[in-house]
């Protein structure tokens, strides 16, 4: 067998192997059946516009003006319930220095600056805490009652 022959078949073989490679790459990233539908359930909805367009006079703009915005009032989550939601990831084992929930020795030097600097601390951040830990929507009273349940 000569040089070239064996040259030709080992170019084939690579050619094979990539070409293999190839369809089943498609095969894995695009899938194997192609059916040719296009889903049009959500098509009407999809080219909607966005907003509408009025000419001057279409709308009484000083009746929009005068309807006032209904004031949302926002209720105030529990210690415990911003605890789950958003400290307990955390304090619970104590991750990267966290005082652990209701360990007293982990809370009594915390405690002693006073409940205030923990409500700071808190809406600051510290070390490896972001600020306001993980509840960016949290009010420092939220803050507070947390730190309150984990220190019990």
């Amino acid at each position: 067998m000569s040089d070239n022959s064996l040259y030709f078949k080992n170019s084939m073989a690579g050619l094979i192997a990539v070409a293999i490679v190839i369809f089943g790459a498609k095969t894995f990233f695009v899938g194997s059946s192609s059916s040719g539908k296009i889903d049009n359930s959500t098509l009407e909805e999809r080219i909607q516009p966005i907003g509408q367009v009025y000419l001057e006079g279409e709308v009484d703009v000083a009746a929009i003006a005068a309807v006032k915005p209904k004031a949302v009032v926002k209720k105030s989550r529990s210690g415990e319930a911003v605890y789950t939601a958003s400290c307990a990831g955390c304090h619970s084992i104590g991750i990267a220095g966290a005082p652990k929930t209701n360990n007293k020795a982990d809370w009594a030097p915390r405690l002693k600056r006073g409940m205030d600097d923990l409500v700071k601390v808190a809406i600051s951040g510290k070390g490896a805490m972001p600020p306001k830990g993980t509840c960016g929507t949290c009010s420092a009273d939220e803050l507070r009652a947390a730190i309150e349940h984990m220190t019990k």
